[in-house]
């Protein structure tokens, strides 16, 4: 049994340490941007923070067709059924460009109107809009990088899609420092400096990842007649997986970013803490985020074989690497909140704030971790739906009435919204938990 441990969790690492590692990475790409754009003023700070938000809500939403496709892919190279794999791969990538399309398109045209709905701050909505049409240029690769980079997981493959993100991020830092403060003859951009930093990184990523796929990878290959060939039963098995996963993405991230809307009525000082809370917080995901592309890889992958205890095991001994690791993070945000958050601004009163909200965060790292593996696992069983009603209950019956409550009845602080955060992913956690108790994932086939 010892033996068999240690197979299993080299197998699960050999998945979740790249997968951390490009998760990381990518979300160096926001950060770096908060961070050198937090050498501004608070008004870049907000209106690039909120700008980043409404990106990464719209393309991870959009970008969980990824999800449906890893559980297709993983369940059939389980199965020995690469040609179906490869089926699935280039539906998946076809589908993404498409709704990239259309999205990044629909960005360009509207940002100034988003940003003048939600925000007040002329200054604000100057910088965020401007910021956001650029970046959503980068829309029309970063859906199918995400797609891209959940079929290479699901074959088994995290180490491409790590390099592709260490390539993008590096490109962007160096781009963010370039444009943002006019270095080696370039002009000072500010945070429109940043935007084409990032954009730029994004279609670099994309084609790196791409090329991986089209050359051939972990026993699958992008083929040129599976490109853009819909056939409707295999498109609606797609859609049925993705559309909950997207709609769970929807819920999450879409509370976050009404969350933030409501936060900057508090005014932009305390948005602004915010938004540098939440940059370094999104670090902190990185192991969850690792382990359940590795619980939702392996999961697929052995309900595959017909095997369902391994993917059992595989579940459970992702979750407690994940906890412990997110855990660590959660005593380093508990005794040292003022030094972290001086890395990302050095707006002292914003730097104070942040400090008290991710000293509250620590407690909400454990809980998050489990409703990540958790929720991962499910999915690569193809249970989308469950974690989906999950997050519809906790976003509705708790996140956002508390965030309601706290801005426009008792006009709190940001420790206040912090709080009623770590109380909704205790009770996402426990909800994950009873759902995969209750074994449904084991018995659901797809192919």
């Amino acid at each position: 049994m010892a033996l068999i441990d240690r197979k299993m969790d080299s197998r699960i690492f050999a998945l979740a340490l790249p997968a951390i590692a490009e998760m990381m990475a990518h979300t160096l790409v926001w950060t770096a941007d908060t961070a050198m754009v937090g050498r501004l003023t608070a008004a870049d700070i907000a209106g690039v923070n909120l700008g980043v938000q409404i990106m990464f809500t719209l393309g991870n939403v959009m970008g969980a067709i990824g999800i449906g496709a890893t559980a297709l892919v993983a369940r059939n190279i389980g199965a020995k059924d690469n040609e179906r794999a490869e089926y699935i791969a280039g539906l998946a990538i076809s589908l993404g460009i498409i709704v990239a399309l259309v999205l990044g398109t629909l960005g360009i045209v509207f940002a100034r109107s988003i940003f003048t709905a939600i925000v007040k701050d002329p200054e604000v909505i100057r910088i965020g809009s401007s910021y956001s049409r650029i970046v959503f240029t980068g829309t029309f690769f970063v859906i199918p990088l995400i797609i891209s980079s959940s079929i290479l997981r699901a074959a088994g493959n995290t180490v491409v899609p790590m390099i592709s993100a260490m390539v993008a991020n590096a490109i962007n830092i160096v781009g963010d420092y370039v444009l943002i403060f006019g270095k080696l003859g370039f002009p000072a951009l500010g945070a429109d400096g940043a935007a084409i930093a990032t954009a730029a990184s994004q279609a670099i990523g994309f084609f790196i990842c791409f090329a991986f796929l089209v050359k051939g990878t972990n026993g699958i290959k992008l083929r040129r007649k599976n490109m853009f060939n819909f056939k409707k039963e295999s498109l609606g098995t797609l859609i049925n997986l993705s559309m909950p996963a997207g709609m769970e993405t929807f819920m999450n991230e879409g509370s976050r970013l009404l969350s933030s809307f409501w936060i900057a009525q508090l005014g932009t000082i305390a948005f602004a803490a915010n938004s540098l809370a939440v940059a370094a917080e999104s670090l902190s995901f990185m192991p969850g985020n690792g382990f359940a592309v590795a619980a939702a890889a392996l999961v697929g992958q052995s309900l595959g074989a017909g095997d369902r205890d391994t993917a059992e095991r595989i579940a459970k001994r992702s979750v407690t690497y994940a906890a412990l690791l997110m855990g660590a993070v959660g005593l380093a945000f508990f005794f040292f909140p003022y030094n972290i958050m001086r890395v990302f601004s050095t707006d002292l009163a914003s730097v104070a704030e942040a400090s008290k909200a991710i000293r509250i965060g620590a407690f909400e790292q454990v809980p998050i971790a489990i409703g990540m593996v958790m929720s991962g696992a499910l999915k690569g069983a193809g249970d989308t739906k469950g974690p989906f009603r999950i997050s519809l209950v906790t976003n509705f019956l708790f996140r956002l009435p508390l965030i309601f409550a706290i801005v426009f009845l008792i006009n709190g602080n940001i420790s206040y919204v912090w709080a009623a955060t770590a109380l909704q992913y205790g009770v996402e956690a426990t909800l994950m938990v009873i759902r995969y108790s209750k074994g449904h994932w084991r018995r659901i086939d797809i192919r």
